[in-house]
């Protein structure tokens, strides 16, 4: 019994007494016979010698000998009797009649029952308020008392306990459903802390009372709801009435969310400590404001809309929302809002927050953000994490992705350390573009991607994106000189066409950037034609599989002309899709289709066969000519280096690797691999020629003429497209030819259509011509007949 008389907690208490002004001087006794012996004491020493002469009733006032005795002027006895028998409280004041103030009793409640620790031991020991001047009532989340002190009795003219009475039986009909609901929203709700309840009551003689409640809840050791404990501050009479709440809320000290009260007319009432350290704004700078002043304008109307309507109809909202703090910082939060009516159907709006920079319940466990080293962004798996979040937001957003276009050749034309300087300026730059609230990543070794809020629609992403292209548009002082860094982007809305989560959503994006790559161009985003054109693309991979081991591809040649002799020396070797359904279907579109699925090594290996199969026959006919055929740069990295695999082919077709011309793209030169210098060196020892196709499309760096062994060099149609009668191509076209002849290289026009362009070129020191004016790309038979007329020869059209 001493220990527990002696607790940390009841000496805690003792000194409270003190602080809260309920008392100048609180002492703990215990009963020894006739007299007290004094155990503990705040504000006060404790005496040396026992206490003599006092009244043991549960309550009693001190006599005026006795506290001058102890230096004081007044002082009452409250019998602890029920909790711990024989001892008693005593309550001392320096001055006579000084009443007890409502503010220090409710101070008291307050600093004992808005604790979760200090509340859970009051609620073992509320014998230690039996016969406090405070009325007190411990009560079920139903509203059943469980216990009530002798104030509360007294009050209710109640002569014995309440435990097991309803407090419906005190309160009006209509009053007691919102009262329900008030108890169990504190709690479901930590962060509202203490509620201000002023509402009617019915004394048991038929008086109405109006009665003002501190109300606030108990929690046990795992956080869950365990009682209500109510202070009755103030009971008197009231006319006229009306029936319902009147509340306000005392937000909790210690709760970690922020909360923010409201009026019926949005209007901010109160916010608790948390609101302003999240906000950053003081409660005298927001109350009587709007919570109109913490939004980002990231969230359109119809957001807010949504919103009214839920609370309209259900009284409750929860979701995600993006506000501003008083720094201009955008940020997200979890938002809770509830409305609880007062008298008259008064409104009061209870909006409860968290900063999302702490994780969620769904978020435990999942690793904090990782910064990539290099640029300092967040790197992929915190973009992940990120994304994921946002698509749990009730709100537009836009995912963009932007990959540098070439970026392997500052590392391979430069050194990496350029490279690393690339990345490091263009995160920099991205950065400068961003606005509060969007967040960027680095997911890959040259990619970016970036989450922008409040995008809803596409021409709103499209002006986004082309900010963000412009920020690449001024050339990056690197490596001492002026580099210039050219970018794709792509994206996606969320929520948008077939978004289902995260993943898809990333991958629709990814798609929009390889579009926009494919089609050349700066920007790209997905919508419903790229969703058909995904479709397509589809339904193509499968089927060219079935058309490469089926026979449903076939080869067309196109001519080439020798300008010495007029005649035709070459073939051109173009491969031709008539699908069932679906039709012609280009190369320009399955080719690359080929080259994504992992088909270009069995469409290669396809067309090589088949040419040399035409070849032969063309051979057998009586035309010796050579066969250019093109082979794409993911064919030449899976080639041996001796360049076996091709030759192979070429041999078991009984055809001379002199015979065969191989045309390959500047793009396999500008990689840097020095095994493709091997194999064409392979290749060329063997026999064979090697062609760059469309040259002046691409990079056209002259340097890889002169580094690589090359034969023959392809000049693209476009070079030609406007002559004669344009100087400025023509002196390009004249320059062209002059540096690959003086390399001792062979030249291929390609395009030739007009007689106009034929005389132009025949004065120009260009060797072989191509164009829809020779003949246009046509299969064996019809090639046969060409071949005839035009060279002399009498050869069979078998096929």
């Amino acid at each position: 019994m001493e220990n527990g008389v002696l607790s940390w907690f009841n000496l805690w208490c003792l000194s409270q007494l003190v602080e809260q002004r309920l008392a100048d001087g609180a002492m703990l006794c215990r009963r020894r016979g006739t007299r007290w012996q004094p155990l503990l004491a705040a504000g006060m020493p404790v005496p040396d010698s026992p206490l003599s002469g006092l009244d043991s009733r549960p309550q009693r006032r001190l006599t005026r000998r006795q506290c001058a005795a102890l230096g004081m002027a007044s002082g009452q006895l409250l019998s602890l009797a029920d909790l711990y028998p024989g001892h008693a409280l005593l309550l001392f004041r320096r001055q006579r009649r000084v009443r007890l103030s409502r503010s220090a009793l409710l101070g008291f409640f307050a600093t004992v029952f808005t604790h979760h620790d200090r509340a859970q031991q009051a609620i073992s020991r509320l014998a230690l308020f039996e016969r406090l001047p405070l009325p007190l009532v411990r009560l079920t989340l139903d509203g059943v008392v469980e216990w009530s002190n002798a104030a509360v009795r007294r009050i209710a003219g109640l002569d014995g306990q309440m435990a097991g009475r309803s407090l419906r039986e005190f309160s009006l009909g209509g009053d007691w459903p919102e009262t329900l609901r008030l108890y169990r929203r504190l709690a479901d709700e930590p962060a509202l802390g203490m509620a201000v309840v002023e509402k009617h009551y019915r004394h048991p003689d038929g008086r109405l009372l109006l009665g003002e409640v501190q109300l606030t809840l108990v929690r046990n050791q795992r956080g869950e709801p365990m009682c209500l404990m109510a202070a009755l501050a103030s009971l008197r009479p009231r006319a006229p009435f009306r029936e319902g709440l009147n509340v306000r809320f005392i937000p909790a000290p210690e709760q970690p969310e922020g909360v923010m009260i409201c009026d019926g007319n949005s209007r901010i009432l109160d916010v608790s400590p948390a609101f302003e350290r999240v906000t950053g704004f003081r409660e005298e700078e927001v109350r009587g404001s709007y919570p109109s002043l913490l939004r980002s304008g990231l969230h359109s109307r119809e957001f807010y809309r949504r919103m009214n309507q839920a609370l309209n109809d259900r009284g409750f909202w929860r979701g995600e929302v993006w506000n501003r703090r008083k720094s201009g910082q955008v940020y997200p939060e979890r938002l809770r809002i509830g409305s609880l009516r007062g008298p008259g159907g008064a409104l009061r709006y209870v909006a409860v927050f968290s900063d999302m920079g702490q994780p969620d319940a769904t978020e435990q466990g999942a690793p904090p953000e990782v910064k990539d080293s290099l640029t300092g962004l967040a790197n992929r798996a915190s973009f992940q994490q990120r994304l994921a979040r946002h698509c749990r937001l009730s709100e537009s957003f836009a995912l963009l992705i932007l990959d540098i276009n070439n970026f392997r050749l500052f590392n391979n034309a430069m050194n990496h350390k350029v490279g690393d300087q690339v990345l490091q300026e263009v995160a920099s730059r991205l950065r400068g573009r961003l606005r509060s609230g969007d967040f960027l990543a680095r997911i890959g070794s040259d990619e970016f991607a970036l989450l922008v809020p409040g995008i809803v629609h596409h021409r709103q992403a499209r002006i986004f994106g082309r900010h963000l292209l412009s920020a690449l548009a001024r050339p990056l002082p690197l490596a001492e000189q002026q580099l210039y860094v050219d970018a794709t982007l792509g994206g996606a809305l969320w929520p948008g066409v077939g978004e289902e989560d995260a993943e898809s959503l990333l991958q629709h994006a990814e798609q929009a950037l390889f579009g926009a790559k494919q089609k050349k161009e700066a920007l790209a985003l997905y919508d419903d034609q790229l969703n058909r054109a995904q479709s397509r693309r589809m339904r193509l991979q499968h089927d060219l599989m079935d058309a490469i081991h089926q026979g449903g591809l076939r080869l067309h040649y196109q001519p080439i002309v020798d300008t010495q002799s007029g005649r035709v020396t070459k073939l051109e070797a173009l491969v031709r899709w008539q699908h069932e359904e679906l039709g012609a279907i280009s190369p320009v579109e399955f080719v690359p289709v080929a080259e994504e699925s992992g088909l270009v090594q069995a469409l290669g290996d396809w067309v090589l066969n088949r040419a040399c199969t035409d070849l032969r026959r063309l051979h057998q006919a009586g035309y010796p000519l050579q066969m250019a055929i093109n082979r794409s740069s993911l064919e030449f990295q899976s080639l041996g280096l001796a360049g076996e695999e091709w030759l192979a082919i070429i041999e078991r077709h009984q055809l001379s690797p002199r015979h065969l011309i191989f045309e390959i793209t500047e793009s396999l030169f500008m990689q840097g691999n020095e095994h493709h210098l091997e194999r064409i060196s392979a290749l060329r020892r063997a026999g064979c020629r090697i062609a760059i196709d469309d040259f002046g499309t691409g990079f056209s760096a002259l340097n890889y003429l002169r580094a690589f062994p090359i034969d023959l060099v392809k000049i693209d149609k476009s070079f030609i497209d406007h002559l004669p009668g344009n100087q400025k191509d023509g002196l390009l076209l004249e320059g062209i030819l002059r540096i690959i002849g003086d390399l001792g290289m062979k030249v291929v026009i390609e395009g030739m259509e007009t007689p106009a362009q034929a005389t132009y070129l025949s004065t120009q020191p260009c060797h072989f011509l191509q164009g829809y004016l020779i003949a246009k790309p046509m299969p064996l038979r019809e090639l046969l007949v060409f071949l005839e007329s035009y060279a002399g020869h009498t050869v069979s059209t078998a096929d």
